[in-house]
């Protein structure tokens, strides 16, 4: 297959994708009907459908240097389409807002009317001077419905900008996948298609994660299958971060600011194996040993001191309360708990 045939017809796909951006957006600027506008966004749907699988056949003729490269490209595209849909829907939802809106006001004013034409009806027959008494009694009615009127606009949600949260990102660091899956799934797995959310994922993947799922167009349980089976095993997560613990350079005196480092360390260790269900791997009598030989002799009598006076068990939980609070009281106390920054002050 020619390289160059084949990127130049990704290259017009892009167009056709760039012309459908651009007709989608005409529509939404000019507030037309939200009928019009689902219809240019399907068309913007099938043209970035059709980019993706041009750059697909594109990739599978490039060496593994250019394809990184291509990949980067692609993901750009990713994140236009994505900002896209995003300001799509934030249309077709300001739409709904206001139809509920009129709705409520028509239903209101269609009541109060109908309320108008039965009292109407049942003073027909009645004199002149009741007509009269009549139309008084309803002359109020206006004033009523202008108070539900104003209150029903009143009570409309108020629309505010805000910047938009960014999507989480994922560069093959195991100690980061399992927070990132249930980051994205809260995110956009919720709320978009199943095809949607692939093209999503994609783009959130760096270079080595993307091509584990390369060629995977719609089937998001196995892309997620074959992400989980490269990151996603709790013993290696378990063996990384204990790996991290083992390390770390012992402490010497005065590095006060290498053993708030130790207490940050230890914290994240545990709260990264406590999400992947392996909390024991860390809270046991071994790795609080490796824990306590990288502490100076005096960190490691106050924490002994502490533990006896207390009558506490040597646990991962009491271990990191009493690091805490330690590192607290040094900061309080005008430690240097930063590298480089002179000696501690008194």
């Amino acid at each position: 297959m020619d390289k160059d045939k084949v990127k130049n017809i990704r290259r017009a796909a892009k167009g056709t994708l760039t012309r459908a951006f651009i007709a989608c957006k005409n529509l939404i600027d000019a507030q037309r009907p939200v009928v019009e506008v689902k219809e240019a966004f399907d068309v913007v749907k099938n043209a970035y459908n059709g980019l993706e699988v041009k750059h697909e056949e594109f990739t599978m003729v490039l060496d593994d240097t250019q394809y990184d490269e291509a990949e980067e490209w692609m993901q750009a595209c990713n994140s236009e389409y994505m900002k896209f849909s995003m300001m799509y829907n934030d249309y077709l939802n300001a739409n709904v807002a206001e139809k509920e809106n009129d709705d409520v006001v028509n239903q209101a004013i269609n009541e109060d009317g109908n309320n108008a034409n039965v009292d109407g009806e049942n003073d027909e027959n009645n004199s002149v001077n009741d007509d009269q008494e009549s139309l008084d009694m309803h002359e109020p009615a206006e004033d009523e419905l202008s108070s539900v009127t104003k209150n029903v606009k009143l009570s409309s949600p108020f629309a505010m900008k805000h910047e938009k949260p960014k999507l989480p990102k994922f560069d093959g660091d195991v100690r980061q996948y399992f927070i990132f899956k249930s980051d994205f799934q809260h995110a956009v797995e919720a709320h978009c298609s199943e095809r949607d959310t692939l093209t999503i994922l994609r783009s959130c993947l760096n270079a080595q994660p993307a091509k584990l799922i390369e060629g995977i167009s719609s089937d998001l349980k196995t892309a997620w299958k074959y992400l989980d089976q490269n990151y996603g095993n709790p013993r290696v997560v378990s063996d990384t971060v204990t790996s991290d613990l083992e390390k770390f350079k012992i402490i010497q005196p005065g590095e006060d600011y290498r053993f708030c480092e130790l207490v940050n360390l230890v914290r994240r260790s545990y709260n990264i194996l406590k999400e992947v269900k392996r909390k024991q791997d860390i809270d046991n009598t071994h790795v609080i040993s490796l824990i306590e030989r990288k502490m100076t002799k005096d960190d490691l009598r106050v924490w002994s001191r502490h533990i006896n006076s207390r009558k506490l068990e040597p646990s991962m939980e009491n271990l990191l309360e009493w690091m805490e609070e330690e590192m607290t009281a040094r900061i309080r106390s005008g430690a240097t708990i930063h590298k480089n920054t002179g000696t501690r002050s008194g």
